[in-house]
C-alpha cells in the first residue's frame, strides 16, 4: 500500500472511528440501561412529559375547585406517588409553612432547604445534577390560610454533568484515535526511514557487506515508496559494493600486470645487452658470429614488441574499450579458407593440418574477423610451441566445425602436443598463466595469448573451454551463438547491427 493512500485511509479513519466508537459506547449504554432501542428511549422522555402534564393538570383543577382534598391525607400521598412515577414531585405550604415534600425529592435532596425552593419558583433546580423545572400555584384552604403548591419535574432523564463528559469521553476518543493511527501510520515511515539512515551511516564507513532488509520493515512484497527507496538503496549499494570490488580487483591485477611486465621485459632486455657487450668487447670476431649475434639481438627485439602488442591488447580488452565490427559469416567457410592460410606455414614447421566440417547446413554467426582470425592465431601459436621439441612425425592439428545445438556454433581445435595437466586446466586462460612446460625460452610465451581468446570470445558472447585428451595432446573449444537472422543474408558474409 503506497504512503499516500495510507495517509487518507488514517484521515478517513480519524474522522469515522472516534464516531463509531461513541456510537457502540452510546449503544452499550442503552443495553446495560434496558433499552433495546434509541426510539424507546425518545418515546419514554416524552410520554414522561406527557404523564407529569397530565397529573398537572388535574392537581390544577383541584386547587381551583376543590383545594379541601388537599387536606386529605390519602389523596395527597396518591398525587404523590403518580407524580413520583413521572419523576416529579409536590411541595405544599400552609401559612407559608411547609408541610408536605414528595418522597421522590427528599430521597434526591434530604438536606435541602424546600421553603426557599418553594419561593423561588418559576425557576430551575438541581438535585443529584438531574435538572428540575418548578411551576406553582396559590390558593385558599377552606378554613381561609393561604397555601401553595409547587411542581419540581425533571426535564432531562439524563444528570447534567453527562453532557460535558460525553463531550470529554468525546474528545479523548479523538485524541487516542488521532494519536494511534498517527503512531502507526508515521512508524511504519519513520522505522524504515531510520534504517535507511543506518545504512547510509554504515556505508559512509565503508561497511558494504551488510545488505538492508527494507521488506522486513515494510512488509514482504510492499510497493510503497519507502520499499521501492530501500529497494533503489540496496541495488546501489550492492553496485557500489561491485564497483569498489572491481577497482580492488583492477589494482591487484594492475600490480601483476607491472611485476609481470616487469619480468617479461628484463629477460630480453637482458640477453640483448648480453650480445651487445659482447659485440663491443670483441668477443664476437667473425663476421658470422657478429651476424649470429646480430640475429639473437633481433629476434628478441622482435619478442619485445610482440609482448607489448599482446599487453595493449589485452589492456584494452580487459577495460572494454576495444570496438568489434560485427559481420554476418558463415563460420565453416571462414575458418576452412583461414586454415588454408596458415597450412603453408605449419607445413614447415612439419605440422599437418587438418580442417573438417561435420555439416553440411549453413552455420551463420556475428562475428568481429579481424578478432576471430587472432584467436585461432594464439590458439595455434600456443599448440606449435608446445609441440616445437617433437619429432616431426605424428605432430598435427585438427580443426572440427560442428553445429553445436542450443543456437551455438563451435570449433574444436586438437593437437598432439603433450596435452594439458589437470592443475593446469582450470588456469590456462588466467592472464599471464604460463605451464610448466612453456617456462623456457624456446617456448616460454608472455602468458597473454589465451587470456586474448577468452575475452575475445567472452566479447562475441561465446566461451571457450579447454582439455586434454585421453591420448595425449590438447583440445581448444571454441563457442560462438548462432545469428539468428540468417535469411536475410545473402553471399559469403553481411553486416549487421549486432
Amino acid at each position: 500500500m503506497s504512503i499516500r493512500l495510507r495517509l487518507y485511509l488514517s484521515y478517513l479513519a480519524m474522522a469515522f472511528v472516534p464516531l463509531i466508537l461513541l456510537i457502540l459506547l452510546m449503544l452499550m449504554i442503552l443495553h446495560n440501561s434496558g433499552v433495546k432501542d434509541i426510539r424507546e428511549l425518545v418515546n419514554v422522555q416524552m410520554e414522561e412529559r406527557f404523564n407529569q402534564a397530565s397529573v398537572y393538570g388535574e392537581f390544577s383543577y383541584i386547587i381551583r375547585n376543590d383545594p379541601g382534598k388537599l387536606e386529605e391525607r390519602s389523596y395527597v400521598e396518591s398525587m404523590q406517588n403518580r407524580l413520583s412515577e413521572h419523576s416529579a414531585g409536590l411541595i405544599l405550604e400552609k401559612n407559608g409553612k411547609v408541610i408536605e415534600v414528595s418522597p421522590f425529592l427528599t430521597e434526591l435532596a434530604p438536606d435541602e432547604d424546600w421553603a426557599a425552593i418553594a419561593d423561588n419558583y418559576p425557576s430551575e433546580h438541581r438535585f443529584r445534577y438531574y435538572p428540575f423545572s418548578s411551576n406553582g400555584m396559590e390558593f385558599q384552604y377552606p378554613d381561609g390560610s393561604s397555601g401553595r403548591a409547587v411542581l419540581l419535574h425533571r426535564t432531562a432523564a439524563y444528570p447534567r454533568f453527562w453532557h460535558p463528559l460525553s463531550l470529554s469521553i468525546t474528545l479523548v476518543i479523538i485524541a487516542l484515535t488521532g494519536l494511534m493511527l498517527t503512531y502507526f501510520v508515521s512508524w511504519r515511515i519513520i522505522k524504515p526511514l531510520q534504517l535507511l539512515r543506518k545504512a547510509a551511516l554504515r556505508i559512509k564507513e565503508g561497511e558494504l557487506d551488510q545488505s538492508l532488509d527494507i521488506n522486513g520493515v515494510c512488509g514482504k512484497g510492499s510497493v510503497n515508496e519507502i520499499a521501492q527507496v530501500g529497494s533503489a538503496f540496496e541495488e546501489m549499494r550492492v553496485r557500489l559494493k561491485e564497483s569498489i570490488d572491481q577497482s580492488l580487483q583492477y589494482e591487484e591485477n594492475r600490480k601483476q600486470l607491472l611485476s609481470h611486465i616487469s619480468h617479461d621485459l628484463k629477460t630480453p632486455i637482458s640477453a640483448i645487452k648480453g650480445y651487445v657487450e659482447g659485440i663491443m668487447d670483441g668477443i664476437a670476431s667473425t663476421d658470422e658470429m657478429k651476424q649470429r649475434y646480430i640475429a639473437t639481438i633481433y629476434r628478441k627485439a622482435s619478442d619485445m614488441d610482440q609482448l607489448i602488442d599482446e599487453l595493449f591488447l589485452f589492456s584494452k580488452l580487459d577495460l572494454h574499450k576495444v570496438a568489434y565490427d560485427f559481420k554476418i559469416v558463415d563460420m565453416s567457410r571462414f575458418v576452412e579458407d583461414f586454415m588454408d592460410e596458415q597450412r603453408f606455414e605449419l607445413d614447415k614447421e612439419g605440422i599437418a593440418l587438418h580442417c573438417r566440417s561435420l555439416t553440411h547446413a549453413e552455420l551463420f554467426v556475428a562475428a568481429d574477423l579481424d578478432k576471430l582470425n587472432r584467436v585461432f592465431v594464439n590458439i595455434i601459436g600456443n599448440s606449435v610451441k608446445y609441440m616445437a621439441h617433437q619429432q616431426a612425425e605424428g605432430k598435427a592439428i585438427s580443426v572440427t566445425i560442428k553445429d553445436g545445438g542450443d543456437n551455438e556454433v563451435w570449433i574444436i581445435v586438437e593437437d598432439t602436443g603433450p596435452g594439458i595437466d589437470a592443475e593446469d586446466l582450470p588456469h590456462i586462460f588466467d592472464r599471464f598463466y604460463r605451464a610448466e612446460q612453456s617456462r623456457n625460452s624456446e617456448t616460454g610465451g608472455s602468458g597473454l595469448g589465451l587470456a586474448i581468446v577468452k575475452q575475445i570470445m567472452e566479447g562475441h558472447g561465446g566461451s571457450v573451454q579447454a582439455q586434454s585428451a585421453a591420448g595425449g595432446g590438447a583440445a581448444i573449444t571454441l563457442k560462438l551463438p548462432k545469428y539468428k537472422d540468417s535469411k536475410a543474408v545473402t553471399g559469403h558474409e553481411g553486416d549487421s547491427d549486432h
